[in-house]
Protein backbone atom coordinates (compact mmCIF):
# COMPACT_ATOMS: atom_id res chain seq x y z
CA UNK A 1 0.00 0.00 0.00
CA UNK A 2 1.30 3.70 -0.97
CA UNK A 3 1.87 6.35 1.52
CA UNK A 4 0.10 8.65 -0.99
CA UNK A 5 -3.36 8.73 -0.37
CA UNK A 6 -5.67 7.55 -3.18
CA UNK A 7 -7.12 10.56 -4.45
CA UNK A 8 -3.49 12.80 -4.85
CA UNK A 9 -1.74 9.73 -6.50
CA UNK A 10 -5.13 9.70 -9.36
CA UNK A 11 -5.06 13.54 -9.75
CA UNK A 12 -1.71 13.75 -10.02
CA UNK A 13 -1.12 10.27 -12.47
CA UNK A 14 -0.36 10.83 -16.24
CA UNK A 15 -3.81 11.41 -17.91
CA UNK A 16 -5.71 14.61 -19.31
CA UNK A 17 -3.01 16.82 -18.80
CA UNK A 18 -5.29 19.70 -16.99
CA UNK A 19 -3.58 19.26 -14.01
CA UNK A 20 -0.85 20.64 -12.19
CA UNK A 21 1.69 18.01 -12.31
CA UNK A 22 1.53 17.69 -15.96
CA UNK A 23 2.59 21.41 -16.33
CA UNK A 24 6.44 21.53 -16.79
CA UNK A 25 7.76 23.21 -13.86
CA UNK A 26 9.15 25.94 -16.37
CA UNK A 27 6.19 26.71 -17.63
CA UNK A 28 5.09 27.53 -14.04
CA UNK A 29 7.96 29.69 -13.01
CA UNK A 30 7.25 31.92 -16.01
CA UNK A 31 3.73 32.26 -15.08
CA UNK A 32 4.34 33.09 -11.62
CA UNK A 33 6.34 35.81 -12.82
CA UNK A 34 4.09 38.21 -14.08
CA UNK A 35 5.51 41.95 -15.63
CA UNK A 36 4.55 44.79 -13.18
CA UNK A 37 2.69 47.43 -14.75
CA UNK A 38 1.71 50.98 -13.97
CA UNK A 39 -1.26 50.03 -12.23
CA UNK A 40 0.24 48.00 -9.94
CA UNK A 41 2.84 49.77 -9.33
CA UNK A 42 -0.06 52.93 -8.36
CA UNK A 43 -1.77 50.30 -6.23
CA UNK A 44 1.56 49.42 -3.96
CA UNK A 45 2.57 53.17 -3.98
CA UNK A 46 -1.24 53.85 -2.70
CA UNK A 47 -1.16 51.05 0.08
CA UNK A 48 2.27 52.22 1.34
CA UNK A 49 0.65 56.39 1.55
CA UNK A 50 -2.16 54.31 3.41
CA UNK A 51 -0.20 53.15 5.23
CA UNK A 52 2.10 56.12 6.36
CA UNK A 53 -1.20 58.15 6.82
CA UNK A 54 -2.19 56.18 9.20
CA UNK A 55 0.65 55.54 11.07
CA UNK A 56 0.85 59.65 11.14
CA UNK A 57 -2.58 60.13 12.22
CA UNK A 58 -1.78 58.33 15.37
CA UNK A 59 1.79 59.72 15.38
CA UNK A 60 -0.20 62.79 15.64
CA UNK A 61 -2.85 62.05 17.95
CA UNK A 62 -0.51 60.97 20.13
CA UNK A 63 1.79 64.16 20.61
CA UNK A 64 -0.90 66.76 21.08
CA UNK A 65 0.64 68.28 24.44
CA UNK A 66 1.66 71.80 24.05
CA UNK A 67 5.03 72.74 23.69
CA UNK A 68 7.47 75.44 23.81
CA UNK A 69 9.25 76.59 20.60
CA UNK A 70 12.14 79.16 20.21
CA UNK A 71 13.89 79.36 17.11
CA UNK A 72 15.93 82.74 15.69
CA UNK A 73 13.97 84.62 18.40
CA UNK A 74 10.59 83.44 17.29
CA UNK A 75 8.66 82.03 20.26
CA UNK A 76 5.47 79.89 20.33
CA UNK A 77 3.34 77.36 21.38
CA UNK A 78 2.74 74.00 18.96
CA UNK A 79 2.01 70.53 19.12
CA UNK A 80 4.51 68.67 20.01
CA UNK A 81 3.28 66.83 17.02
CA UNK A 82 3.23 69.87 14.81
CA UNK A 83 6.54 71.30 15.70
CA UNK A 84 8.12 67.62 15.24
CA UNK A 85 6.58 67.29 11.46
CA UNK A 86 7.60 70.66 10.81
CA UNK A 87 11.32 70.12 11.71
CA UNK A 88 10.75 66.65 9.72
CA UNK A 89 9.40 69.22 6.72
CA UNK A 90 12.59 71.33 6.97
CA UNK A 91 14.93 69.08 6.55
CA UNK A 92 13.46 66.81 3.74
CA UNK A 93 13.13 69.85 1.76
CA UNK A 94 16.60 70.91 2.42
CA UNK A 95 17.72 66.87 1.73
CA UNK A 96 15.86 67.71 -1.77
CA UNK A 97 17.86 71.21 -2.35
CA UNK A 98 21.18 69.50 -1.53
CA UNK A 99 20.44 66.16 -3.44
CA UNK A 100 18.85 68.11 -6.81
CA UNK A 101 22.08 70.75 -6.55
CA UNK A 102 24.22 67.29 -6.72
CA UNK A 103 21.95 65.20 -9.58
CA UNK A 104 22.28 68.51 -11.45
CA UNK A 105 26.24 68.90 -10.67
CA UNK A 106 26.68 65.48 -12.07
CA UNK A 107 24.60 65.76 -15.13
CA UNK A 108 26.51 68.78 -16.40
CA UNK A 109 30.15 67.11 -15.29
CA UNK A 110 28.80 64.29 -17.47
CA UNK A 111 27.19 66.17 -20.20
CA UNK A 112 31.30 68.03 -20.48
CA UNK A 113 32.43 64.43 -20.51
CA UNK A 114 30.30 63.25 -23.27
CA UNK A 115 30.89 66.30 -25.34
CA UNK A 116 34.83 66.06 -25.29
CA UNK A 117 34.84 61.99 -25.90
CA UNK A 118 32.74 62.91 -28.61
CA UNK A 119 34.70 65.76 -30.42
CA UNK A 120 37.96 63.56 -29.48
CA UNK A 121 36.33 60.56 -31.36
CA UNK A 122 35.87 62.81 -34.94
CA UNK A 123 38.26 62.74 -37.26
CA UNK A 124 40.36 65.67 -38.32
CA UNK A 125 40.19 66.75 -42.17
CA UNK A 126 43.31 68.06 -43.50
CA UNK A 127 43.26 69.93 -46.40
CA UNK A 128 46.73 68.90 -47.51
CA UNK A 129 46.70 65.04 -46.61
CA UNK A 130 46.75 62.17 -49.86
CA UNK A 131 44.12 60.74 -48.46
CA UNK A 132 41.28 63.72 -48.94
CA UNK A 133 39.00 63.46 -51.71
CA UNK A 134 39.49 65.18 -54.55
Amino acid sequence: MSAVPRSIRDSTSAGDGNTAASIPPAEVRDAAALPRTRAGTAWVLACVAAFALLVLIVFITQNMRTTEVSFLGWHGDFPLAVALLAATLIGAVLALILGTTRIVQLRRTALRSRRKRSQAERPTINAGSKHSAL
